[in-house]
């Protein structure tokens, strides 16, 4: 009898694991986004008090508009501005803006921790950007689609 229980309980364990995996990737993805639009908003705020001159993640560290988990990274991806980084297909929008007349934030994820790379720009839209590790891109976007847009069928 007891062998028929650790079985069953097994069985459960390898059905739940991945699933309890898979979704704490899709959190922090979620996580991911939501910290683009921190910091595009931070970027924001700072340009509003500041003759409207956008600034570096440092900057924004050092005044206070981000916390310090944007310069360590948290929940599976790390923050940077790489105003020279290209990805291919990917509008300008994100890879051409350098401080202090606009600027580009870019989530980086953290290898098993998430999959899809994300960006924002001055327009304020979180777009998705690449997949650095080779998973399957996220349906229906292309490199550059705005995350959450409306598609019709």
């Amino acid at each position: 009898e007891l062998l028929i229980v650790v079985a069953i309980i097994a069985i459960i364990a390898a059905i739940a694991v991945p699933s309890l995996l898979t979704s704490r990737m899709a959190a922090n993805e979620a996580s991911g986004i939501e910290g683009c639009r921190t910091a595009g908003s931070a970027e924001v705020a700072f340009a509003s008090t500041n003759n409207a001159q956008y600034t570096t993640l440092d900057t924004l560290w050092t005044q206070g508009f981000l916390d310090q988990r944007f310069q360590t990274g948290f929940n599976g991806y790390t923050y940077n501005v790489d105003a020279a980084q290209a990805i291919a297909g990917v509008p300008t929008i994100i890879t051409t803006f350098a401080p202090p007349n606009s600027f580009g934030i870019i989530a980086t994820p953290t290898q098993g921790l998430s999959r899809f790379q994300y960006g924002i720009a001055p327009d304020q839209v979180v777009r998705y950007l690449d997949v650095p590790f080779g998973d399957t891109p996220p349906l229906g976007l292309a490199p550059g689609d705005g995350v959450g847009k409306m598609t019709t069928p």
